[in-house]
């Protein structure tokens, strides 16, 4: 039976953030993400402060920079009646080259180190799948899905099953990290309970490209477009967009056409290509505790806003 001191189930953000953390302090970890890739859907769109703090002392700034948006545009929110109506009002936030100046002008301790960072979580898993796959210190992999477990006073025996072919294997790992999301598997398994409130809202999401600033862009550069039936998020300024919005009453979401959501809401025809489209629920929840022994919650299994 392999054995590990961390199992980290869940490869998203939080699991390698921290696969990469424990390796920073030498400590062997071993994380199965059931996907066999990174995701690809646009499940976030900035970074802030604190987490680029962490990840400037895990030395991956740069990287995580790199595929971010342009540093030189701003984190704005555009309130407006409608894409081909006007601009009500602007709320304004600096841009990342803004905000260091910022903080090299009051350099007093109460400015954050780093700048937060608009950036997709579709582009920020890869730079972290990149910082831990040819770690030593970690045995990352992806299409490996945590099935079941048991812990007992000197540790965690897990059961993890690969996806592709349904082979099953034991691992005994000193401290498990449930980092598997919303409906955790780890969460359950401990029966740690839920507080707050679930399916706060319905929502609908069209995630698309287009090239169509003229349209899209059309009261200049914003992190989001604002009206009273959604929101459309710049992931990247370029090409690259997610509405927000919800679905019409008392139509069958499931078999709603995405072009002619997309297209209602932004009030004319453009071209585009729909990525991903799907309907989901805004939950306020958190875990009554988060830590059951040698199980350990982090991220979306912890909390869900």
């Amino acid at each position: 039976m392999k054995k590990t001191p961390v199992l980290i189930a869940g490869g998203g953000p939080v699991g390698m953030t921290l696969a990469r953390s424990l390796a920073s302090f030498g400590i062997r970890c071993l994380l199965v993400e059931r996907n066999a890739t990174t995701t690809r859907h646009p499940k976030m769109d900035i970074t802030n402060g604190r987490s680029m703090e962490l990840f400037r002392r895990l030395g991956l700034v740069d990287q995580l920079r790199a595929v971010a948006v342009a540093e030189e545009n701003s984190f704005d929110v555009s309130w407006i009646t409608s894409l081909t109506g006007r601009e009500l009002h602007r709320f304004r936030y600096p841009s990342v080259v803004e905000k260091r100046a910022e903080i090299l002008a009051k350099n007093d301790g109460t400015q954050p180190r780093e700048p937060a960072m608009r950036v997709s979580q579709v582009m920020i898993e890869p730079v972290l799948q990149a910082a831990i796959l040819n770690h030593p210190l970690v045995d990352a992999r992806w299409g490996v899905a945590l099935e079941d477990f048991q812990q007992d006073a000197d540790g965690v025996t897990a059961t993890l099953r690969t996806m592709e072919t349904g082979a099953t294997e034991q691992v005994r790992c000193d401290f498990l990290a449930g980092c598997d999301g919303g409906s955790s598997i780890v969460r359950d398994k401990v029966h740690i309970g839920l507080e707050g409130r679930a399916a706060v809202a319905h929502r609908y999401m069209i995630h698309f490209r287009s090239e169509a600033r003229d349209i899209l862009q059309a009261f200049g550069i914003a992190w989001h477009y604002q009206t009273a039936r959604g929101t459309l998020i710049a992931q990247d300024d370029k090409d690259t967009w997610t509405l927000q919005t919800r679905p019409p009453p008392g139509v069958d979401v499931p078999n709603l056409d995405p072009d002619a959501v997309l297209e209602a809401w932004v009030g004319r025809p453009f071209a585009r290509h729909i990525l991903v489209a799907n309907p989901w629920f805004t939950h306020l929840l958190l875990a009554d505790r988060y830590r059951a022994g040698r199980v350990f919650l982090a991220g979306d299994s912890a909390h869900q806003y």
